[in-house]
């Protein structure tokens, strides 16, 4: 953790975050209970959480049950102090929800997203918006978009094959300019991987890898209970995965990858099915270079679970995936494997993304110090 020093301001801002991520992820809890879980003096808490109450980001919700002294008012998030308002791209549609700051959905529905110019793009993404807002019962307060590829630190997408007529765009200042709102850009897979790290997870995992192939290939590494982003947001890129038998003069960088290049040719990535579905020297190969990915991933990270997503993952694949990754890796150190079958997993995600990256641009980290199941921040 790093220490704060500096402007008051700036360490308000911050242990108002602490407190209101405690009181999301555990609430509702009280001024006390808030004391002890940060560290902070009661005095301190008192304010912030009246300061909280006061711009209605937390209310009340009545007494405390425990024990038999004098009772204490609990808070929760304050559900109508505005809306979260996602679009996750997913085979040529937004699949949208609105929610409200405890992440209860008020209103889901998909929207057609046209990719044929950038006009199109742009159009058919503010029109998305647009009759989000309309809908909206209270303020939105932040917009979030998942897009494959990589979004840059300074908000411009990169590696975006999907969606060409965006390659080197800057989206995120484009929505803040248009709308005067935060807006909260992030790769596709890695929300996927948060997603099932928040939902499906039944399992305490520190570390898991979320593999998806379908419409593109791409991976979202949680290390530490943290998506791992790497040093220019490049991290699961596996497309990019080289092969140095193949170095043979083609520009992979421009064809999205050498691995990408390799599964395009049994996988349609306009539908995320199989081309080859009866062959088996083709299915042979698959297997072979699914493992490799795998196997990859896990001498590098060595994770606990990996996820794999996308329609060609039946149970017959995933089976074949484990038999050969036994002839490279040993059993003690083999990562459990399952499958995720929800298709709404990114979008839980960008919800969340959301819920976390509005807390004035704090990221979580899971503490040690605290209980489990609660969360500090740091910057």
């Amino acid at each position: 953790m790093k220490s704060l020093s500096g402007k008051p301001q700036v360490l308000k801002e911050v242990n108002t975050s602490i407190i209101e991520q405690l009181v999301f992820e555990s609430g509702p809890l009280s001024k006390p209970e808030l004391a002890k879980l940060t560290g902070l003096s009661l005095p301190t808490i008192n304010k912030l959480v009246d300061d909280l109450e006061k711009n209605a980001r937390l209310c009340s919700v009545g007494l405390s049950g425990k024990g038999a002294g004098r009772k204490a008012m609990l808070y929760e998030i304050n559900r109508n102090s505005g809306c979260l308002l996602a679009c996750y791209y997913l085979d040529g549609s937004y699949q949208c929800r609105l929610a409200d700051m405890q992440n209860k959905t008020l209103f889901e529905k998909s929207f057609p997203m046209g990719s044929a110019s950038f006009k199109q793009a742009m159009s058919s993404t503010f029109n998305t918006i647009d009759a989000l807002i309309k809908l909206a019962p209270t303020e939105v307060k932040i917009i979030g978009i998942g897009l494959p590829g990589v979004i840059q630190s300074n908000g411009c997408l990169l590696g975006i094959p999907q969606i060409p007529v965006w390659e080197g765009f800057n989206l995120r200042k484009t929505l803040l300019d248009r709308y005067g709102v935060m807006a909260y850009i992030e790769n596709n897979v890695n929300l996927s991987a948060m997603g099932y790290y928040h939902t499906h997870l039944q399992e305490k995992q520190e570390n898991i890898v979320y593999l998806y192939v379908g419409n593109g290939i791409g991976s979202g590494i949680i290390i530490n209970n943290r998506l791992h982003l790497g040093s220019g947001n490049f991290s699961g890129e596996i497309g990019f995965m080289a092969n140095p038998e193949n170095v043979d003069g083609q520009n992979y960088v421009i064809a999205g990858g050498y691995m990408e290049s390799l599964m395009g040719t049994l996988v349609d990535y306009a539908t995320g099915e199989l081309k080859y579905k009866s062959s088996s020297s083709r299915r042979k190969e698959l297997i072979s270079i699914l493992s490799t990915i795998v196997i990859n991933h896990v001498a590098v990270l060595n994770p606990g679970l990996i996820v794999l997503a996308g329609k060609i993952f039946d149970k017959s694949l995933v089976a074949d995936i484990k038999r050969h990754m036994g002839h490279y890796l040993h059993a003690g150190i083999m990562p459990r494997i399952t499958r995720d079958l929800d298709s709404s997993t990114g979008l839980y995600g960008l919800i969340q993304g959301c819920r976390d990256y509005i807390t004035t641009g704090v990221h979580l980290v899971q503490s040690p110090g605290l209980p489990e199941g609660l969360a500090k921040m740091a910057v």
